[in-house]
């Protein structure tokens, strides 16, 4: 009876070791089709809140860690300045615009002018013509003794006066015709003081800061009556509508990702309340301490600087339905599980 308890508890002991080692065999398969670590942290997109105009802040709407709203005012720049420039430019394009339509009538008065001294000079070219014909006929007639040579002299008289009359008619129309105003120029004046204007009118609506997506401000350290430059950050905004997990993952692990897979994110500050998201991209290299490579890559250091060992890359994660509550912080650190499916 001994002896089949023995050797029972000899089969109980074996079996139970042989389920051990095949169950933690399922175990390590399953890890290894699941990649997963914990060398991870939350990010999201952020932008250097910078005005587009220089100016002394007059009203600051936000404080340090804000939530906001897509185009909800964030800084008021004394408008001042930009409303005297806009009504400086509003005033030039007016006396532009005046100043065209003055000139226009002028040149409708000056073209009837050149008008009548083409007729005037149609008339004299028709006077000198007449002058000229009956010279003409006069001439054969003086031999025979039916006119004069007082009349004759007469009609030479008559045709160099119509041959001035012309010439004068001529230098007439000519003057008449130059004397015509252009306003191409004063055209092309008010267009380049249109422009002038619309980018006063620009300035004036960017003396108004608006966010321009939800976020969160962050970074803020300046107060009311602070000088803006243009294109200097005065805070940061944090994109909140959109929130990753930026996990390393070994590069023998990098063929069991896909872009698409389905993926668990658990923030080390609440490890009870997962967030499903999917894998949006993997990385396409890393900075090396190599010779000539890229400054511009992403870092991801090895952990042991003495042995040959796989190169971390990361893997960005979008999370599906990131929570609303603000308890997401770009940085914080967060494990990350990847599994089946993706392209």
């Amino acid at each position: 009876m001994d002896a089949t308890r023995s050797r029972l508890g000899i089969v109980i002991a074996i079996v139970a070791v042989v389920a051990a080692i095949v169950l933690g065999l399922l175990v390590l398969h399953r890890l290894d089709q699941r990649p997963r670590t914990h060398d991870a942290y939350l990010y999201a997109d952020t932008a250097g809140m910078a005005p587009d105009v220089s100016g002394r802040i007059v009203k600051l709407s936000v404080r340090e860690n804000q939530l906001v709203h897509k185009g909800e005012a964030l800084v008021d720049i004394d408008p001042e300045p930009f409303e005297l420039r806009l009504r400086q430019a509003t005033a030039q394009v007016e006396a532009l615009q005046a100043q065209i339509d003055l000139t226009a009538r002028q040149v409708q008065a000056q073209t009837s002018g050149a008008g009548a001294a083409q007729s005037q000079v149609g008339r004299a070219r028709a006077q000198l013509e007449l002058a000229r014909e009956s010279r003409k006929r006069i001439e054969p007639m003086l031999s025979k003794g039916y006119v004069t040579a007082q009349q004759l002299d007469e009609a030479r008289t008559s045709e160099r006066s119509a041959e001035v009359a012309l010439q004068t008619a001529l230098q007439q129309a000519t003057q008449a015709k130059q004397a015509i105003a252009d306003t191409q120029s004063l055209i092309a004046q008010l267009e380049g003081a249109r422009a002038a204007k619309a980018l006063a009118e620009r300035d004036r609506r960017n003396a108004t800061m608006l966010a321009p997506f939800d976020g969160q401000v962050v970074g803020l350290e300046i107060a009311e009556g602070t000088y803006a430059a243009a294109g200097r950050p005065l805070f940061t905004l944090i994109d909140t509508s959109r929130w990753y997990a930026v996990a390393e993952f070994r590069e023998t692990e990098l063929p069991r990702v896909r872009a698409g897979a389905r993926a668990t994110v658990w923030p080390m500050s609440d490890t009870r309340s997962p967030m499903k998201g999917h894998v949006e991209s993997l990385g396409g290299g890393v900075r090396s301490a190599a010779p000539g490579s890229p400054g511009a890559l992403p870092a991801a250091d090895r952990s042991l600087k003495w042995v040959i060992v796989a190169q971390r890359f990361p893997v960005r994660v979008r999370l599906d339905d990131p929570p609303k509550d603000g308890r997401l912080r770009i940085g914080a650190t967060v494990s990350v599980l990847v599994s089946e499916g993706g392209e």
